[in-house]
């Protein structure tokens, strides 16, 4: 990779979960991208280095930021190993390092093939097939190769591509160095991410290996965590604006509220990761200027969240487990946990309002719930109703069924994913409330 002024403009992709991805993209403007262009999936945009280094640091929504080499056909596997042997390899490895191929596949009948090969759509290559042994050499049971397999037909797996690209990438090193790097699929000092779309390849270079959902804060979690980006997500569409109260009557491993602490405290979340980025390892990384925009985020942030945060679960360990993570996340002291049922919780406020009440109530997904549940949702309405006046509350809903019990209309509904679980974060205005006589969407 030749030098580059750091005025140089990049373009840059940031991979951002279904749902959200204007939410990214209105971050990506606010930390001085350009040319921001919201696609299913992610977002594209023009930075420099500085502005690839902040988003880095501060996306809350994000799961990683993606630079761009090349863009080629790739209708069949000797297509894709030719386009990738291309690339000047050398400017990035050298034998002393050490690097990881990652390979998706976009559309639905990509994403079917790869369920019913049993292989997830986003997979890591971690075929020890691929892998070479202690001395470097790849195994001996194939050669280094990946399976075999018609070099006229398609790109449709993520784990024969990786391995396709891999090998692209060993050969162009050898002939060009007389050896070759490790693969370490783990803390690789470069790593590659291929996308494909419709027979082409998008090959680029990761800047933030592990997800950036990946606080750092998380060691410990709950049952059915929600990701940290995701909460941070519902956060902003609550519309919270960090200096009224926030309560979560149902917290788990408290990541809404933590999430909500660290965007009132104006906390950069790349701050709590302890691992280097992989732009760290490239050749035209700049540690000065790394070092400044590290600093100016650390003195940023404000001492103590201008808002009350409240935190309640009816399980010992949930709770215990929010406190961990919050002294982790360095928001114990902005967060007040307490343990109860949820409906009880709600029998009173906590604190006078208006503010944000925001849960995320299980969602009825073991045989013989359902009864029980629907009366925790239309429960927790009726508490909403009778004490939060004035106030407003969200409630992400895994299950519509379920939700139609809140005996509320919903003013705001936003289609997000838990995963691949589709759902629906409905808002509700807490003023003169009557029961809900509208009906919620189905779907």
């Amino acid at each position: 990779m030749k030098t580059r002024c750091l005025l140089d403009t990049l373009s840059l992709f940031a991979v951002s979960a279904a749902g959200i991805e204007a939410i990214t993209a209105g971050e990506l403007s606010r930390l001085g991208a350009a040319n921001v262009r919201i696609v299913p999936g992610g977002v594209h945009f023009d930075g420099t280095l500085e502005v690839l280094y902040r988003a880095n640091l501060w996306l809350r929504t994000g799961t990683r930021v993606l630079r761009p080499l090349r863009e080629f056909a790739a209708a069949n596997a000797e297509m894709l190993y030719d386009q990738v042997r291309r690339i000047a390899w050398e400017q990035y490895l050298d034998p002393t390092k050490t690097f990881a191929v990652h390979a998706t596949l976009a559309g639905s009948s990509a994403k079917r093939r790869e369920q019913q090969s049993g292989k997830p759509d986003d997979v890591r290559r971690t075929d020890i097939r691929s892998r070479p042994d202690s001395r470097g050499r790849p195994d001996s049971r194939s050669k280094g190769r990946p399976p075999q397999r018609d070099s006229s037909e398609g790109i449709n797996h993520t784990q024969f591509a990786a391995l396709k690209i891999k090998d692209a990438i060993v050969d162009r090193l050898r002939k060009e160095q007389g050896t070759r790097p490790n693969v370490d699929t783990d803390n690789p000092t470069l790593s590659v991410q291929a996308h494909f779309d419709r027979g082409r390849c998008t090959l680029s270079l990761d800047s933030s290996g592990k997800s950036l959902h990946e606080r750092g804060y998380r060691s410990d979690a709950a049952v059915a965590p929600l990701k940290e980006t995701l909460a941070a997500a519902i956060i902003e569409l609550t519309g919270w604006d960090g200096r009224s109260p926030l309560i979560d009557p149902m917290c788990g491993s408290g990541t809404l509220v933590i999430e909500a602490a660290m965007k009132a405290r104006n906390m950069a979340p790349g701050l709590l990761r302890k691992a280097k980025f992989p732009f760290e390892n490239w050749p035209d990384f700049d540690p000065e200027l790394w070092s400044r925009i590290r600093s100016e985020a650390q003195q940023a942030a404000f001492p103590r969240c201008p808002a009350p945060l409240f935190g309640n679960d009816i399980e010992p360990s949930a709770v215990s487990t929010s406190r961990s993570n919050a002294h982790r996340a360095g928001v114990s002291g902005d967060i007040r946990l307490t343990m109860s049922s949820a409906t009880a919780y709600l029998g009173r406020r906590p604190i006078d309002g208006p503010g944000v009440v925001v849960i995320n109530p299980p969602y009825g997904e073991r045989l013989g719930d359902a009864e029980e549940l629907r009366t925790l949702y239309r429960t927790l309405g009726e508490r909403l109703i009778e004490n939060f006046s004035g106030w407003k509350a969200f409630v992400f809903a895994g299950n519509l069924n379920l939700a139609h019990d809140i005996p509320l209309p919903a003013v705001h509904k936003y289609k997000l994913f838990n995963g691949p679980l589709p759902c629906r974060l409905l808002g509700f205005e807490l003023g003169d409330v009557k029961p809900a006589s509208e009906t919620l969407p189905s779907s």
